[in-house]
């Protein structure tokens, strides 16, 4: 700690010079200076001649430098100073603190011990017997029977007077923290200057972080440098550039490690405590044998995740004054390494499990483009030719240990672009025309495209009533795409467990390829609409977009396979209105946005044999394809239901489980509004940023695990509900009159209200509303100014992720399944969302 507060009020090393640019010069000097230049051929005073003459500053030119020499042409001036060669340095100090706590989790119920049912009422079951459920008696009505028990040191529990008089105990589990980070960043920017004129521009940027993550037992570092150099050798810029980034974890999350502790911290019932002692013999000590300890789990588990990244480029750019022309060719190379093991005793994996994961990725890129101004005799008429070219080779190398399993990709791709932009201005119009073709040409595409038409066309209105300015623009472009090799997309391998299997998920089956598919095409139209006056600017966008063959995998053959398997199209609109400098008073100035986001994709069509093809989630609950419904829907079980869509009810008063797959949810909300807002009061701003989602759906199986195995606050309430009728109907037909128990102690608990359509009941029940309003960020920051505004320095308090209304229960809706891609939606023991508290220091030189 003591470090992070020198570095956040690091001290003045290095002073800057201030460069600005002048466009008249009136100094003595230069005085001195067009009298020599001009005396001998103007007889009458040079500079009274010239005071109704403008010049042209050209180049650069320190006011606080002596001159050297002046030289004029036409009306163009450059100014040499009496420096041949200095150096000029500025840069940016900025440290950060971050305190992070976690969000809101879902609720348990803390009245109810381990155990079930027994020949009519409640026992308690201690870990040995391997009772997962928490529906046994009441906890006050528990004491310690005082004798030697390895699982408790104040030995099992027994009906109240039949122990030692000591009450049972309420353990309440917590594997998460208040997490700590601490980060920093130098930027130093230099330039050397010969003769006013800037020959050559250096760079660096170097930044660190240590973090803490709100999971105990787990922290990370990275480290980044960049650095770049360039000069001008007369029409040539020439300019190199080269980064490194370095990023190390103590325990990643690929196979779930992490949401696996979360779900067995809120699992474990409220009468055990694994902080009392991890291991027990060999093995760990947990609440039941089929369950985890998370401390057992999280703790020196000899996990690891490593990552660090080269990129080199060089830039050439050459520009006339016709012509432009330019040329970058980079190479990029990352490794990853991931060390997953479960220990000997882990439930699922009683030997262990161990998996060594290393990729490589690899990229050479050249990108040119020469670029040729067309001249006109009319001047209100311009048109430039544009010739774009991209190629790309890249490969990806994944192996695994210890099976020796290895995949390698390799695709050689080329991007070619030839556009006219021509643009037109008279009275206060402007029309602006581009016209061009794209050809995409890749070794791993079954079918090269060397007709991929782009068009735009907009029109400018500067000279309407009011000083309004009105834009209009429309768009329409071809583009033919596939998936990238660099991507995993392991995370499918989730497709093929139920919830009740995820202890024995392993994610080590990537793609087996990328050849022979046919391109992503899409079609994509856009049309735009901007008024602004004064300063407010109104802006209004529609854009459809058709893809047809988009690639998605599957497992076939015991093989995960890419398919064109799917035509879908998006449809969206945006509308926002931007109020700048808005003055409230003197002092008092503010920057307001409001945002309006609608979108829709559907599935169009899919390919014979692959409608309902899971695309995320698990065997039994996934996101999917279903022609004619928007993508990414939700499919499970649902209730029974007759032709008038009421529910069925069975003989015993419960609804029944139609198990076959149903559409159940739509993961698309309605639309999204954002208010940003910002305030200007002298030298402080503040700056707050809300969001209301309305609309959209998830699937809540947390809450349906929670309610099985009696650890949920719902079942806590609710157990000793009786005369309870459910609507619907009966299988005859008639309206439900049927009273049920939800939890009667005469009967098996797995045949209770929560357990008796297993451990994530009927995934119907649990689709749930994910609409929310967030405010999302609130920041102030206060500016000084040092040695006459040359030097800055900056202090900000800000909060992330603040609060969060919504009436969905449990964790933060917008979070990912196993931090999975293309998994909103789906909620089993996701992990929660954090609040951040930030303080940052930036100091400018």
């Amino acid at each position: 700690m003591k470090y992070t507060i020198l570095l956040l009020f690091f001290p003045t090393l290095l002073t800057a010079q201030v460069k600005t640019r002048v466009d008249h010069v009136v100094s003595k000097d230069y005085q001195q200076q067009i009298r020599k230049l001009r005396g001998g051929i103007d007889p009458v005073d040079s500079v009274a001649n010239a005071r109704n003459t403008t010049y042209t500053l050209k180049g650069q030119f320190s006011p606080n430098v002596a001159i050297r020499r002046l030289k004029t042409t036409g009306d163009e001036i450059q100014i040499s100073p009496s420096l041949s060669r200095y150096i000029t340095l500025s840069g940016s100090y900025s440290g950060t603190i971050e305190l992070q706590t976690h969000n809101r989790m879902p609720r348990l119920q803390e009245t109810y011990a381990q155990g079930r049912s027994d020949n009519g009422s409640l026992q308690w079951r201690g870990p040995e017997t391997g009772e997962l459920f928490s529906y046994g008696p009441a906890v006050s009505s528990l004491e310690f029977d005082g004798n030697p028990y390895p699982y408790d040191q104040y030995g099992k529990l027994v009906p109240s007077g039949q122990g030692n008089g000591k009450a049972a105990n309420i353990y309440t589990e917590d594997i998460f923290r208040p997490a700590l980070s601490h980060s920093h960043q130098m930027k130093i920017q230099s330039a050397l200057h010969r003769y006013g004129h800037r020959t050559w521009t250096f760079n660096l940027k170097l930044a660190r972080e240590d973090k803490q993550f709100i999971i105990r037992e787990n922290k990370g570092s990275s480290n980044s440098l960049s650095s770049d150099i360039s000069t001008n050798i007369k029409w040539l810029t020439v300019k190199g550039t080269y980064m490194f980034s370095q990023e190390i974890r103590t325990t990643g999350n690929r196979n779930g490690i992490l949401n696996r502790a979360y779900q067995n911290a809120l699992l474990t019932p409220a009468t055990f405590d694994n902080q009392q002692q991890v291991t027990l013999g060999e093995g760990q000590r947990s609440y039941s044998a089929e369950a985890d300890n998370p401390w057992f789990l999280l703790r020196d588990n000899d996990n690891g995740y490593k990552e660090h990244e080269h990129n080199a480029a060089l830039t050439l750019s050459l520009q006339t004054r016709k012509w432009q022309a330019g040329m970058i060719q980079s190479l990029n190379d990352k490794q990853e390494n991931n060390i997953e093991q479960f220990r000997p005793g882990t439930s699922g994996w009683n030997a262990g499990m161990y998996t060594d994961r290393n990729k490589r990725d690899r990229l050479y890129m050249i990108q040119s483009n020469v670029v040729r101004e067309i001249e006109y005799n009319n001047n209100h008429f311009k048109t430039k030719a544009q010739l774009h070219h991209i190629y790309g080779n890249a490969n990806t190398r994944i192996a695994y240990l210890p099976e020796n399993k290895t995949y390698n990709y390799q695709r050689t791709s080329q991007d070619l672009f030839l556009n006219m932009a021509s643009t037109y201005t008279a009275r206060g119009i402007t029309i602006k025309l581009n016209t061009g073709n794209k050809a995409y040409i890749s070794n791993t595409c079954s079918r090269n495209s060397f007709l991929l038409p782009a068009l735009d066309l907009g029109f400018r209105f500067d000279d309407l009533p009011g000083d309004l300015v009105l834009d209009l623009s429309s768009s329409y472009h071809v583009v033919n795409s596939e998936l990238q090799i660099n991507k995993s997309l392991t995370y499918t391998n989730l497709l093929q467990y139920t919830p009740g299997q995820l202890f024995n998920y392993r994610p080590v089956t990537e793609v087996n390829g990328y050849s022979q598919l046919s391109p992503i095409q899409a079609k994509e139209w856009n049309g735009k609409l901007s008024l602004s006056y004064q300063n407010i600017y109104l802006d209004g966008n529609f854009y459809t977009k058709n893809i047809s063959n988009d690639v998605l995998p599957i497992y076939e053959n015991g093989q995960l396979q890419l398919k064109n398997m799917a035509d879908m199209t998006t449809k969206g609109l945006e509308l926002s209105i931007h109020l700048y400098n808005k003055s409230i008073s003197r002092n008092i100035n503010t920057n307001t946005t409001l945002s309006f986001f609608k979108y829709r994709t559907d599935v169009t069509k899919v390919r014979d044999g692959y409608n309902y093809t899971p695309i995320a989630g698990f065997s039994s609950v996934y996101k999917t394809l279903v022609e004619g419904q928007p993508l990414g829907v939700i499919v499970g079980n649902a209730y029974k239901r007759d032709a008038a869509g009421n529910i069925v009810i069975g003989d015993d008063g419960f609804p029944l489980a139609d198990q076959s797959p149903k559409v159940i949810g739509n993961t698309i909300p309605d639309f999204v509004i954002k208010a940003s807002n910002t305030i200007f009061w002298k030298k402080f701003s503040v700056q707050t940023n809300l969001e209301w989602k309305k609309g959209g759906q998830a699937w809540n199986g947390t809450q349906a695990a929670l309610d099985y195995y009696g650890r949920s606050a719902t079942t806590g309430a609710e157990r000793n509900t009786t005369g309870y009728v459910f609507q619907g109907v009966k299988q005859d037909g008639h309206v439900n009159d049927i009273p049920v128990v939800f939890y009667d102690p005469a009967k098996p608990v797995t045949s209770n209200r929560w357990t008796r359509n297993g451990l994530t009941g009927i995934a119907e029940e649990y689709i749930r509303r994910t609409d929310y309003i967030r405010l999302n960020t609130f920041n102030i920051t206060y500016r000084i100014n040092l040695k006459k505004s040359h030097q800055l320095f900056y202090l900000a308090t800000y909060v992330q992720n603040i609060l969060l209304w919504s009436p969905y229960k449990g964790a933060d809706p917008g979070q990912l399944l196993y931090d999975q891609p293309n998994t909103t939606g789906l909620d089993y023991f996701n992990l929660p969302a954090v609040k951040t508290f930030g303080f940052n220091v930036t100091y400018q030189f």
